[in-house]
């Protein structure tokens, strides 16, 4: 025999040693037995199938993106802008702007201490926000202007929160080390599937989807009248409401010395809290410009140390956020030496860095609430200007330290693959179980395992020795096949088996063209040699052809399908790169072996 063909068959022998040793770590953990497989082979072949939520069993969330959170932030933004804008660059002052309503209703009322710089809104500060702001009305007895957010930047920002809102998701999901998540948009919602974990991975991973990882930095309003007032009131209502109590805080500055006395609203009972601030009558609401919000702490004994009991308090803060985490650039866990607990180091960009410094810089001696979720986790005192863009979030309390380091570890993944631009509200969730999956599985086998031996029937009775062939590459297609979704770590759904069942069939259309080629020649009174040659060389074009055009529909189908569709596209067009190989060169090297040993006379097709 040729020198080439032996080498072509050591080749392809050891591609198919190599395509079995990938495949059986994937078809052991289906058949549950991976402890058949030597520890140095699992350590060396990682890569497997893994079955999707139809399969294995999984859960499928929906999630209902609050785009409008994400516009009332970006007014928030534009209000500190206008105001560092005409207190900066117009030198105006005594200005004041504050963000009045939610969502699309936002507006922006700029006051003027000095009621003539209201002139001060001109056509030029009109060209510069133009994109952002519109004029609604203007008082200039007052000295207010009045104006609304652009129709067309709320329609950007509410499709930026939902598109974001994807891509941090499967940040998340991917950092978490879940193979394969179908993360995908649905108008204004977000699906997410993931299989195959266990009960605790999913409380995880749900938990970690649906954090804002919003984190923000707004000043206290330290010893405000509006908290003396609104003390009063609770300690008149400490019957209606049970467990309310008033708390104060009494310190001294570092740098000026100044006594502070801050009072608080405190309830072992977040809910007795909020119902109390809900309930609030119209003249003891929030200021417009001010917001209330809570912190879980440790409850302190009569010599200032913690103990385990736990409490919540409340913090009067500034709603304008001074810092937002839209400027971190990375974040990691650190222990306190003091405490021994973990903790989140963050860094600021260069930008961030510089407001970081600008803010504890002119607000010495106030407290800087650090905010996570609309959730206060620290509000440390302002010692000095603090540069270097580094800052600190504590975490916890008395807990498990291991579940605190986990948290941490946690916050830490949230921060770097960013905030979700709006918060999410889950809409459904479903479990697949696995009894289903199994169910399913079962029935696609049989399914394939039917169609492959009618398949193999046919050819074996009407091409006899040549149909064997085909039956062999249909095998190796297959073995290659899977393999190659092995090594992609690809997920096989009930639409890929149908890409592979598929597959299956086209490996024996491009066999017939191939062989009916030969056919064709040996009628001509070609020699069985010659027609192998004639009939391979004269048929590949053909079957090329065929195989390209299928290659094209499946790019397309992954291009532009989710979830299911781009499972079937990914096994089909593995499918079909397999199948050319196997039906136009794996073959051959049968039939060189079989017109070329000794000289054959007759082919049996």
């Amino acid at each position: 025999m040729e020198r080439s063909w032996r080498y072509r068959v050591v080749a392809y022998s050891l591609l198919s040693v190599l395509a079995i040793a990938v495949l059986l770590p994937s078809v052991a953990d289906w058949t549950h037995k991976t402890d058949w497989l030597p520890r140095w082979f699992r350590s060396v072949f990682t890569r497997k199938i893994a079955l999707g939520l139809d399969l294995r069993g999984g859960l499928h969330l929906v999630y209902e993106v609050q785009a409008d959170k994400a516009v009332t932030d970006k007014a928030d933004r534009l209000a500190a802008q206008i105001e560092e804008k005409l207190v900066k660059d117009r030198k105006v002052k005594g200005v004041k702007v504050i963000r009045i309503g939610e969502g699309a209703d936002c507006q922006l009322k700029v006051s003027f201490e000095h009621k003539p710089d209201v002139r001060k809104i001109d056509s030029a500060f009109h060209r510069e926000f133009a994109r952002y702001i519109t004029e609604e009305s203007r008082d200039p007895a007052k000295g207010e202007v009045v104006f609304r957010l652009d129709a067309d930047l709320i329609d950007e920002l509410r499709n930026y929160a939902v598109t974001a809102g994807v891509d941090t998701i499967k940040n998340r999901v991917d950092s978490l080390g879940v193979a394969e998540p179908v993360v995908q948009r649905k108008q204004n919602d977000i699906i997410v599937e993931l299989a195959g974990l266990s009960q605790a991975d999913f409380e995880r991973v749900k938990n970690q989807i649906g954090r804002t990882a919003q984190l923000e930095f707004k000043i206290v309003d330290d010893g405000s009248e509006f908290m003396q007032k609104l003390a009063a009131y609770a300690d008149s209502k400490k019957d209606t409401y049970p467990g309310l109590e008033v708390g104060y805080d009494a310190w001294t500055a570092k740098d000026s010395g100044a006594q502070h006395t801050d009072v608080y609203l405190r309830a072992r009972d977040r809910a007795v809290i909020e119902k109390f601030l809900k309930e609030l009558p119209a003249e003891y609401a929030v200021p417009p410009d001010h917001e209330i919000l809570l912190e879980q702490s440790n409850r302190r004994d009569d010599q200032g140390e913690e103990t385990q009991d736990k409490v919540w308090r409340t913090y009067y803060l500034h709603r304008r956020a001074e810092l937002t985490g839209e400027y971190l650039t990375d974040a990691e866990v650190q222990w306190d030496p003091n405490t021994g607990r973990p903790e989140v180091s963050i860094t600021f960009d260069a930008q961030g860095a510089d407001l970081f410094e600008k803010v504890t810089g002119s607000n010495v001696g106030r407290r800087l609430a650090i905010i996570l979720d609309n959730k206060v986790t620290s509000a440390p005192t302002i010692e000095g200007r603090i540069g270097g863009g580094r800052a600190r979030i504590t975490l916890g309390g008395f807990s498990d330290p291991f579940a605190l380091q986990q948290e941490a570890r946690d916050l830490v993944a949230v921060l770097r693959n960013g905030a979700l631009p709006a918060p999410l509200r889950k809409t459904f969730e479903t479990q697949v179980g696995p009894t289903l999956g199994t169910d399913q599985v079962a029935r696609a086998r049989t399914a394939m395992i039917i169609g492959t031996l009618w398949v193999i029937l046919f050819m074996l009775i009407y091409y006899r020795a040549a149909g064997l062939v085909a039956n062999i590459a249909m095998i190796f297609n297959v073995i290659y096949l899977l393999a190659v979704l092995a090594l992609l770590q690809a997920t096989l759904t009930l639409p890929g088996i149908a890409a592979v069942v598929l597959t299956i069939g086209m490996a024996v259309d491009a066999n017939i063209i191939i062989y009916e080629r030969i056919r064709e020649e040996l009628r001509a009174g070609k020699t069985p040699r010659g027609a192998v040659e004639a009939g391979f060389a004269r048929a590949f074009w053909t079957v090329f052809d065929a195989h390209v055009t299928n290659l094209v529909a499946g790019i397309v189908l992954y291009s532009y399908g989710t979830g299911p569709i781009r499972g079937f596209a990914v096994s089909l067009m593995a499918g079909i790169v397999c199948n050319l190989f196997t039906s136009v060169w794996l073959s051959r090297v049968f039939f060189d072996w079989m017109v070329g040993r000794k000289k054959a006379a007759t082919l049996s097709i």
